[in-house]
């Protein structure tokens, strides 16, 4: 620090003594350079007034608010616990491994669930969520028989593209039974939704003529969504050696055969078969 004359200062009030001090002890400037500058005023350092300047803020459009920063947690913590539960099971997937395997604390999942039985049923919305894009993609606006052969497509193609999932779902299946019965509602009412969509297109099926009016449009609706579960079990345990396309269309040959009713494989009706045949 360069040498200076006290007296010098006493013509300067207290704050400018303060920013003195200030410059010269930061480096900012030397003491001689300060008094030779002749348009120093010393009111620009006002410490009042540069408490007051607020400091900049980000542009509202590009902070995230603290709902949407909520749903991606909520969102990476589900997709961490399907891959745990598709490798492991849901016993072998603790609240504190899924928060890890997220990208979070141990204690998240918790703090965004509540309890390990609420992940798993929102892992299991999460789950429907897909499927019922799949299904969409699939049925389109198709109705009765049409409609029941594309939400049988929907099943098996959802499956193989989302083997992840299915496996993940299956398991979920299996435990609801055993070592997590606090999922049992949550699974029989996705099992319930699934045979109502068969239902509604039955249903429809009877409306345009293609099934007896009389067809138990609920029972032949478990049978197929029995059907579907049986095959996706089949390969999720052996793999390759299931084909899921053949298994689709063999299962939708044998709806067309078992309910449509418009024409019979030979091709006539009986109104036909009892026309007498002409002699000539």
């Amino acid at each position: 620090m360069e040498a200076f004359d006290a007296a010098m200062l006493i013509s300067f009030p207290q704050k400018t003594l303060w920013v003195i001090n200030l410059l010269v002890n930061y480096k900012i400037i030397t003491l001689a350079d300060f008094l030779k500058e002749p348009r120093y005023d010393h009111r620009i350092m006002d410490t009042n007034k540069v408490r007051a300047v607020a400091p900049r803020s980000e542009p509202a459009n590009s902070r995230r608010t603290q709902e949407s920063r909520r749903n991606e947690s909520e969102q990476r913590i589900l997709r961490a616990a399907l891959h745990l539960v598709a490798g492991h099971g849901s016993a072998g997937a603790t609240m504190a491994e899924i928060g890890l395997a997220a990208g979070y604390s141990r204690g998240l999942p918790s703090a965004r669930f509540g309890s390990k039985a609420a992940l798993l049923e929102s892992l299991i919305d999460y789950i429907e969520v897909a499927f019922r894009g799949q299904v969409e993609q699939h049925v389109g606006s198709r109705r009765g028989l049409s409609a029941v052969r594309a939400r049988i497509s929907a099943h098996l193609v959802g499956a193989s593209r989302g083997a992840e999932s299915m496996r993940a779902l299956y398991l979920l299946y299996m435990e609801s039974l055993s070592i997590a019965p606090e999922i049992h509602g949550r699974i029989a009412g996705l099992g319930q939704l699934y045979r109502d969509g068969f239902i509604r297109h039955l249903d429809e099926a009877k409306t345009l003529g293609e099934i007896p009016s009389e067809a138990d449009t609920e029972a032949y609706a478990t049978v197929i969504l029995g059907a579907l579960r049986g095959i996706i079990s089949q390969w999720l345990i052996e793999g390759t050696a299931i084909n899921m396309a053949v298994a689709e269309r063999t299962l939708a040959e044998m709806i067309t055969r078992t309910f449509d009713q418009r024409l019979p494989p030979d091709g006539k009706t009986d109104i036909d078969r009892k026309k007498p045949i002409k002699r000539r």
